[in-house]
């Protein structure tokens, strides 16, 4: 009798448990980060969705290759441009046909408290993920919130996130610092040429993201420009994006005859041309937990002016000096921006600093922290 032939890699991997990740929704670079998980994992990747879409985003996701996705049904609450609550009982049915071996919950819901019920019923283990920073966790200022965070916490057997500032947000509720792995943020989309010289940018400064001012700050770029035509420097403006305040910054710019090009919303094939059109990119914050426009602006080559209330801001731009940082003052914000428009050796040297840190905010290296943090629930589980 001659021996059975051996069964493919593949094959093998999809007879086992997958790993399954809940989330609130699909984003490019979410996508991007999951098809090279799925490259990357021995077992099969599932990703459950709570919406197809979060209210403010326009963005368009293309159908995944190598992992499955699904949106559960459930209620969804679009609260603001960046804040959605999201019930979707249906994820235990789901995860209890799915029969994970191992699950990442990516934030904080009722649906990832149900989701985190069950696998400590199924003796699942889980690992939380979070974008978040103390800064900006609602947490610290509602009991509500600071609940649902410690249960699900309590039950992770370790956590995932962008930042030493997700680090210490987990460690706030309870999750021990030594279980916590660094998986960065990164752009969906990676510049197809080398990024141009100053002469062939048409204009001095660029805005990306939604137009308004609670959290992009959107009112505060359009005081900046204003003051600078009040130094007697007419800048040429570009803002893409569109949100509550577009009509509002279109007739201030044009009361003051400046001539500012707005784009609306663009798909992502459109954003490496916007990137490389300025000379200096403005992030004036308030509250965002990383900023990945900052990173797609210095991939473009393009010097970033940012306030300190962001992740991305904190973590890579100050502590790799790769971009000016500046609290929320008009009048230094208009000061810096000309100084540095002002300045050509100053930009070559942010975008040298920016060159050498971004090699660490890539996929990969995502990748990694998501391998290295499944590791130890994944050793000794069942097929």
């Amino acid at each position: 009798m001659g021996r059975p032939e051996p069964v493919p890699v593949a094959a093998q991997a999809r007879a086992r448990r997958p790993v399954v990740v809940v989330t609130g929704a699909l984003a490019p670079y979410t996508h991007r980060l999951y098809e090279r998980l799925a490259e990357r994992l021995e077992r099969p990747l599932h990703v459950l969705s709570c919406t197809p879409r979060e209210a403010a985003r326009q963005w368009v996701v293309d159908a995944p290759r190598l992992f499955r996705h699904e949106v559960l049904p459930g209620l969804r609450w679009h609260r603001d441009a960046v804040r959605n609550l999201y019930v979707n009982p249906a994820v235990v049915t789901r995860l209890a046909a799915l029969d994970p071996a191992a699950l990442v919950l990516n934030d904080f819901s009722p649906t990832m408290l149900m989701a985190s019920a069950v696998a400590r019923m199924r003796r699942i283990p889980y690992l939380i993920r979070t974008d978040g920073v103390p800064e900006t966790d609602p947490g610290q200022r509602s009991a509500p919130h600071r609940w649902l965070r410690r249960a699900i916490v309590a039950g992770a057997r370790g956590g995932i996130g962008p930042s030493p500032g997700s680090a210490r947000l987990l460690a706030l509720y309870g999750l021990p610092p030594e279980r916590f792995s660094a998986s960065p943020l990164f752009p969906a989309w990676t510049p197809a040429a080398p990024p141009p010289p100053d002469d062939a940018r048409p204009y001095d400064l660029l805005f990306c993201g939604i137009l308004n001012e609670e959290v992009k700050g959107a009112r505060f770029f359009t005081d900046v420009v204003l003051g600078a035509l009040a130094r007697g420097r007419r800048l040429r403006v570009r803002v893409a994006g569109d949100g509550p305040l577009r009509a509002e910054m279109t007739a201030r710019f044009a009361s003051a005859g400046i001539d500012a090009q707005f784009d609306g919303y663009l798909g992502q094939d459109a954003l490496p041309a916007v990137y490389a059109s300025a000379r200096l990119f403005l992030f004036p914050s308030r509250g965002d937990v990383w900023g990945i426009v900052v990173h797609e602006a210095l991939q473009s080559g393009t010097p970033v002016l940012a306030s300190p209330h962001s992740g991305i801001a904190r973590d890579l731009l100050a502590a790799h000096g790769s971009g000016a940082v500046h609290e929320l003052v008009p009048e230094i914000w208009t000061e810096t921006a000309l100084a540095l428009l002002d300045d050509a050796p100053r930009r070559t040297a942010l975008r040298a600093a920016a060159a050498r840190a971004l090699p660490h905010f890539t996929p990969e290296v995502a990748v990694q922290g998501y391998l290295d943090g499944l590791h130890p629930l994944l050793s000794g589980v069942r097929a």
